[in-house]
């Protein structure tokens, strides 16, 4: 085997690298499209709150428009990333917030990355307008208000710094699911 044999070699696996990448990008936009489809037929679903709640209700409704036909659901793989494509709703499901898209007030967002999706690892949900709540993301973030308050329990074993910083967390996270608790339904 020669040093161009080792090159052509290195090149496929980069390719296969990428297309893995591009198939792993592609199944995530499928399962995404399938939740969203879910959510935007789903007549018992709880309305969304947080700063871009009205929004996701709206984007969900168009999406609606799209994915479900006079009682029937979109079961086709290959209809559903078309529809994805033509019509997506940019919605984002995570464990702590469902991100509403919108690049020019995204906080997530660098100079340098692409703009067209979130990067939900760099989000700022309590910070960020295109925030919107599911009951499930409600739910996670009193888990963490949970985990906060065991940890703040044990205070006079933390240092000054982290205790302090663990309770200014507490306090935002409060404050943020009372700005945005869900309206009481009659």
């Amino acid at each position: 085997m020669s040093k161009w044999d080792r090159v052509d070699v290195g090149g496929l696996r980069r390719h296969q690298r990428l297309r893995f990448r591009d198939e792993v990008e592609a199944e995530e936009a499928l399962a995404r499209g399938q939740l969203l489809a879910g959510m935007s037929t789903d007549d018992d679903r709880l309305a969304l709150t947080g700063p871009a709640g009205a929004e996701a209700e709206t984007r969900l409704a168009a999406f609606a428009r799209h994915a479900a036909f006079n009682g029937q659901i979109v079961t086709d793989e290959a209809r559903l990333r078309r529809i994805m494509a033509r019509h997506d709703p940019h919605l984002y499901l995570g464990t702590f917030l469902t991100c509403v898209s919108n690049p020019d007030r995204a906080l997530c967002r660098t100079p340098s990355g692409p703009t067209e999706t979130p990067v939900m690892a760099d989000c700022q949900p309590l910070a960020c307008r295109n925030t919107a709540l599911t009951p499930a993301n409600r739910h996670a973030l009193g888990g963490h208000l949970a985990s906060l308050d065991t940890a703040l329990a044990d205070g006079d074993r933390l240092a000054p710094y982290v205790r302090h910083r663990l309770e200014e967390q507490r306090r935002e996270t409060t404050a943020f699911l009372t700005r945005h608790a869900p309206e009481p339904t009659s």
